[in-house]
Parts: structure tokens; sequence; C-alpha cells
């Protein structure tokens, strides 16, 4: 058994860096539940390492396992994804000794730096340079995150946490909305409905703004910058009515990512209101809308897939997998009511949540297993089978 599993969860990188993804969700909430004072900074390393290690690893093993769609090519190979996890294992150990140096900032990024890189090459190479965008992308996660660790003052180092979430929101708008029109057309067309269609420009108009956004609040202008992320949120919502979101009741795998989907409107729409002295509304919570709200119900919902059963074409959600995105879900609304809380409810409701997200990805974790063993199935993250 232990044989099979060593060998088989080196055969694609959605195997290793999604269980990492999920180990590292799981485990990095714990900070909350111990007394203040002993072991790390809890919000500088839950903040730092939910999105750069728990995202980091879900992104990777995302592209990763996109790799050979884009180019045509074999799929990555078994010491190509070894030396993927053993850089980012480094970068959580560079992170986790304090303060870096040149060379333990240098170990801290690598993995963004070589996974970026790999990327680029292989796109290049094989001239699919509609793909080099998301490519690239990785590289400007470590940029985020070198100046984040190793910023010139705490102004620059806050304004890369907040641009990290704003960045991830921008891969899901660029990566989760293409995904997900996929996956509703090709569920529309073999349940013999018609496709859901969207003009062109409602995606492009989204990214724009937020894009836009985010550079207003690069130079410190919130009064633009609100306006901006109310309106690309608007427009993702938008995008849901067009892809007659409500109907995908009907085939749980999809719901899972509609109803993923529905927090980043949510969160852009708060980051626009926080924005406004007036709405009394702090950006943290417009932050956890989106990193835990969207970012994490969307990534457990995608990766979920990779150990979702096939039965006649379609994929079927187990029950951990539907109680574990339940309960996620129910550790982001409580995260969300602490903006309202007192100070005795603000804790209970703090702890509530990071024992809800813990025990969601707990069970991931668990159901997730079945997806570490035997053939890789193809394409990984959808019902058809081919070879």
């Amino acid at each position: 058994m232990l044989r099979s599993l060593t060998h088989g969860l080196w055969l694609a990188p959605h195997r290793p860096l999604f269980l990492l993804a999920g180990l590292w969700a799981a485990l990095v909430p714990s900070v909350w539940l111990i007394p203040p004072g002993i072991g790390v900074d809890a919000p500088s390393w839950h903040r730092h390492e939910l999105l750069f290690g728990m995202g980091g690893a879900a992104v990777g093993g995302y592209l990763l396992t996109a790799l050979p769609a884009w180019t045509g090519r074999p799929r990555v190979a078994p010491a190509t994804t070894a030396v993927m996890v053993a850089l980012w294992l480094a970068g959580r150990l560079a992170f986790a000794l304090g303060p870096p140096g040149p060379f333990g900032l240098v170990t801290a990024t690598a993995y963004f730096l070589v996974l970026g890189s790999l990327l680029s090459w292989r796109a290049a190479r094989a001239g699919v340079w509609r793909k080099l965008p998301l490519a690239l992308a990785p590289l400007v996660l470590g940029g985020v995150e070198a100046l984040a660790i190793a910023g010139p003052g705490p102004v620059a180092a806050g304004l890369a946490q907040d641009m990290a979430p704003l960045l991830f929101a921008l891969l899901l708008c660029l990566v989760g909305g293409r995904a997900l029109a996929a996956f509703t057309r090709h569920w529309a067309a073999s349940s013999g409905r018609p496709p859901p269609t969207e003009p062109r420009w409602l995606a492009g108009a989204g990214l724009l703004g937020l894009l836009l956004a985010m550079a207003a609040l690069l130079l410190d202008r919130p009064g633009l910058a609100g306006p901006l992320l109310i309106g690309s949120g608007i427009l993702q919502l938008a995008r849901m009515v067009l892809w007659r979101s409500w109907r995908a009741g009907r085939y749980p795998a999809l719901l899972l990512l509609h109803l993923a989907w529905l927090w980043l409107p949510l969160g852009l729409v708060l980051a626009g209101l926080s924005q406004r002295p007036s709405a009394g509304l702090d950006m943290t919570t417009a932050i956890h809308a989106i990193t835990m709200g969207a970012m994490g119900t969307m990534m457990l919902a995608i990766m979920g897939r990779a150990a979702m059963a096939r039965k006649a074409g379609r994929l079927a959600v187990s029950r951990p997998l539907a109680l574990a995105f339940g309960l996620v879900n129910l550790a982001v609304l409580m995260r969300l009511l602490m903006c309202c809380a007192g100070a005795d409810a603000w804790a209970l409701l703090l702890h509530l949540s990071a024992a809800g997200w813990m025990a969601g990805w707990t069970l991931f974790l668990w159901d997730f297993r079945r997806a570490l063993l035997g053939p890789v199935p193809r394409p990984v993250l959808s019902a058809s089978r081919r070879s």
C-alpha cells in the first residue's frame, strides 16, 4: 500500500500539490487555537501561508495539470513534480524560520519563480502565446511575496499583503471564470440544453476593472478604487446570470463551482465598499470574503473534482466532500460576522471559524486519498475519460 502510494503520488503534479494545499489549509489556522505569545506571529503567519502556501500549491497543481493541454506535449515528468514539491517545502521552512536574508528570500520565493519560468518556457516553446499571461502569473505572485516578506518598510509590506488577495482574485477571474464557463457549457450540451453564452467583452471588462482598481490602490486613490471594485464585482455577478447558475443545482459537481464563484463578486463589492469610510466596513472583512470565500471554496471545489467518482459521464460528489464544502462556507460566514461582533463574541466566532475551516479541509483530505492511487484519469478535472 505504502509503495503504491509513494509511486502513484508522483504520476501527476496535481496529486502531491493538491494534497499539500489541502494539508496546509487544514493546519495553518491552528495558530488561532494556540494561546497568544506561543509560537509564530499568528496574524502574519496565517495570512502569508494561506495565500502563498495553500494558494501557491493549488495554483501550481492546477497550472501544471493544464500544461499538457496547452502545449500538446506529454504530462509533467515525476522528477519535475518532485522538484516543485521540494521548492514549495523549502519556501514554507524559509518563512517559518523568521525574517530571511537574501538567500532566505530567494528560497522563500523560488517555488513561484521556477513554476512561472517553467510554464512560460513550455508555452513559448509550443507557440501558445495566448496562455503566456497565465504562465507568467506565478512570477508576479513571487514578486508580491518577496515584497510582503522584505518590502522597504511596513507600508510596502502591508500593501503587498493587500495586493496578494486581489491578485488571486484576478487569477480566479482569468482561470476560474474560463473553467466554470467551459464546464457549464459542456454540461448544458450533454443534457440537451442550449449552452449558455456570454459576450466576450464581459469577462474582459470585469478583469480590466479589477486591474484598474489595483492600480488605484497602489496610487493610494481609494475614492477611485472603490467604484472600480464594485463595478468589477457586479460584472462577475452578471456572468453568473448569463451562465444560468440556478440550473447547476441539477448537477452537484457543477453547483459547487457556481456557489464558490458567488463569493468573488461579493468579496469585490465588499472591498469596494470598504474604501468608503462612511460604509463602516474594514478591508480585512472584504479580504476574507475573497481569500476564505472565493479562493478557499473554489480551490476546494476544483481540487475535489480530481477525487470524484466518474459515473455515466458525470462526476459524483461524495458525502464527505459535500460536508467539507458546507463547513468551509460556514467558516467563512462566521469570519465575516466578526466585523460586527463584540469582544467576547469576536473571540468565539474566530475559534468557531478556524475549527470549521480545519474540519472542512480535513474531510477534503480524507476524500482526496482516493485520487492518490491508481491510474490518473484523463482529463483530471472533468468526467469524460480518455487515455
